[in-house]
């Protein structure tokens, strides 16, 4: 296929040392043709790439493909010409992505790639039938391919197709082309990992042994897009029927498509499965593992001491919009993006307890307050996720610090510590919501007391240390001896451990286990503070579930803020709580305003939300605790926040309800050593 006139006269336009190679390529040098595939390869001229397609093309004649690849110096020149040209066409058309407009790439793709299909695809088939046998083993002698590089050529030369428009349609009508996805899907799904690393330095070009580890999951991934541009859903009405008889029928029937297609979703799932334990390669995006373990290494609190120190330096006053100066708009996108990062970090890490501790220790509140007025919208939504926290331990710890600090830092900073109303008031209410946990907490003792004594109120030793023990199936009792825990499962573990281990959630996390007694004093002090909004939430249920009327469940949302409410029957937490635990049989417990069989609590401490038994339950059960100087506590705090005018009417409180009966267990779990 000789150029035309004007394609040669553009070719004296491209850059001297490829003009160089411009005419050897023509004339068949493989050296030259060669050059020419790594300039397109490393090139980002997207001009000068389209310019010289003809020259490809003029090696892939369809007359000229051999019936055999034999082993004589023609037949092996022409099969690599055409190797490279195949690989410089597929590489100047993804080349165009992104870097020009979406409707010019797919204009451009059309015109290289898909009104040269008849070309093209006689090349393509000729590469699979010959280069890619299975098992994949060494192809025929004196051939510079592999089977890498045949499969990178067909899959990615269908890839260009499956996102071109014209490339869809060619797809979703021709059948030789469905047939020929439908090989290769079949093929690509039977490799092994190392099927496509197995290969000798002396079959490549540039001398190396084996090519990237992420091979076969990237070629897996560009079929899965490809069979779906072929699939009923993506098809108009027309062609969708035929188009899946054709795939199926080039595979062999639907059972060897769906044993295909479940090697590729067990592969998937293999390597996702498989991700924690290895290393993230530096792609430029994090993955959740990586934020995690950035987390760990107090990333946040980098963040946040970093512009907290270089802030003094940045900040300036105040302006309109229409006058900031471009110092002050970066001051703003820096802020708006630690902002943002930290809510991220609150909303969906699993390390959310341990990074708001970091930010609060490294000075966040005092940032928020100082620089706040430059995005007030984000800085009042990130503070709004700080109460949703406070029901733990190390939270209200490290808040309470902050709490402390925080007039005297801002006096420190004098005039620059602008202010900003929304942030202000936002900053007021979340010391209120704090203020009135630590109410409770000034009048008794919210700490896990359970860690620091054995479970069995019979022990004949005194706990001088820790207990050693716990048990494996709560993982919240503690015994200083395998014989302190045998003799409590016989006396009362045996029907507290399940409901102790639905308290502290279905995984067990560590910061709802050592902050239950917390948590308990919380929920109860919003039942008594919010016994209005308890009381709409049942009459609601009522008419949401009027059959479960006597099997309905309370539950908390301690996740959100301000606190919600709202009730359903029973059935619906069969999956939640611990198996070993059937609430259907529990009697009703604390009544509170409207009938309710359990109470239930939704809680934040990880990436996903929990729900989980009320504390209480368990803690009375286990541990016979709350006591009466606990109510009275809670009772006291609800008091003083009525008379702030903080509640919504005096007079509900929590009264004391009927026992209640679980399914006993006759063996209990092993302990383990801490």
């Amino acid at each position: 296929m000789p150029l035309t006139a004007q394609e040669r006269t553009a070719l004296k336009y491209l850059p001297k040392r490829i003009q160089r190679s411009t005419d050897g390529a023509l004339e068949g040098v493989v050296h030259d043709v060669r050059k020419l595939y790594h300039w397109v390869d490393n090139s980002t001229d997207v001009d000068a790439n389209m310019t010289l397609l003809p020259i490809f093309y003029a090696h892939l004649d369809p007359a000229v493909i051999p019936d055999q690849p034999l082993p004589t110096d023609d037949v092996q020149k022409v099969v690599i010409l055409a190797k490279l040209s195949l690989m410089s066409i597929v590489q100047t058309c993804a080349s165009v992505r992104g870097v020009l407009s979406e409707s010019l790439a797919d204009k451009m793709i059309t015109d290289a790639l898909v009104r040269r299909w008849d070309t093209l695809f006689p090349w393509l088939q000729f590469m699979y039938r010959h280069f890619l046998p299975f098992p994949p083993r060494r192809v025929p002698e004196g051939f510079d391919i592999c089977d890498v590089e045949v499969v990178s050529i067909t899959t990615r030369a269908l890839s260009q197709m499956a996102i071109s428009v014209a490339g869809q349609h060619l797809i979703q009508s021709n059948m030789s082309i469905q047939q020929f996805i439908a090989k290769l899907w079949l093929y690509i799904g039977k490799l092994r990992d190392e099927d496509l690393l197995r290969h000798d330095a002396s079959f490549r070009h540039d001398g190396r042994e084996g090519v990237n580890d992420e091979m076969t999951g990237h070629v897996r991934r560009i079929m899965v897009g490809i069979l779906t541009a072929c699939m009923p859903v993506a098809l108009p009405a027309p062609f969708a029927v035929p188009t899946l008889h054709n795939l199926l029928d080039a595979m062999g029937g639907y059972e060897p498509f769906v044993a295909s297609a479940l090697r590729y979703i067990r592969w998937f799932g293999r390597k996702i499965g498989d991700m924690n334990n290895r290393t993230t390669p530096n792609y430029g995006i994090m993955d959740a593992t990586c934020q995690e373990e950035l987390i760990l290494h107090r990333a946040p609190s980098d963040v946040v001491t970093a512009l907290l120190q270089t802030w003094p330096v940045l900040t300036g006053v105040r302006v309109k919009s229409s006058t900031e100066t471009s110092t002050e708009k970066r001051c703003t996108m820096i802020l708006e993006d630690t902002f943002d990062y930290i809510d991220v970090i609150l909303r969906q890490s699993e390390a959310c307890i341990p990074a708001l501790c970091q930010v609060l220790d490294a000075g966040f509140i005092q940032l928020v307050l100082q620089a706040g007025f430059r995005c007030p919208q984000m800085a009042s939504g990130v503070l709004k996720l700080i109460p949703r926290f406070l029901m733990y331990h190390k939270v209200l710890h490290h808040f309470q610090k902050v709490m402390e600090q925080t007039a005297n830092n801002m006096a420190r900073f004098g005039p620059q510590a602008k202010k900003d109303d929304e942030v202000q008031q936002t900053w007021i209410l979340v010391q209120q919501a704090a203020r009135q946990i630590l109410n409770v907490c000034r009048k008794t003792s919210p700490l896990p007391f359970y860690e620091q004594k054995c479970a069995n109120l019979q022990c004949p030793y005194d706990n001088n240390r820790p207990p050693h023990y716990r048990c494996c199936g709560c993982f919240v009792a503690r015994y200083c001896s395998r014989g302190c825990q045998r003799t409590d499962w016989k006396s009362r573990h045996r029907t507290a451990c399940p409901v102790l281990h639905s308290a502290g959630g279905f995984d067990g996390s560590k910061c709802i286990r050592g902050s239950l007694p917390l948590i308990m004093l919380v929920e109860t002090f919003n039942y008594s503070l919010y016994a209005d909004r308890i009381q709409e939430a049942m009459e609601q249920a009522r008419k949401d579930y009027p059959e479960d009327i006597e099997r309905l469940v309370l539950e908390t949302d301690l996740s959100a803020y301000p606190v919600t409410f709202s009730a359903r029957p029973v059935e619906q937490y069969a999956d939640i709580f611990d198996p070993r635990f059937d609430p259907a049989m529990l009697k009703e417990l604390r009544g509170l305003p409207g009938k309710h069989l359990l109470m239930a609590l939704k809680l934040r401490a990880g990436r996903e939300e929990c729900i989980v038994l009320s504390p209480r339950v368990g803690l009375t059960l286990a541990f016979q605790w709350p006591a009466a100087r606990e109510e009275e506590a809670v009772l006291s705090a609800v008091q003083e926040a009525l008379v702030s005018r903080l509640a919504v009417g005096p007079g509900n409180v929590i009264k004391r309800g009927d026992g209640f009966k679980v399914v006993e267990y006759r063996q209990p779990p092993i302990t383990q050593p801490i």
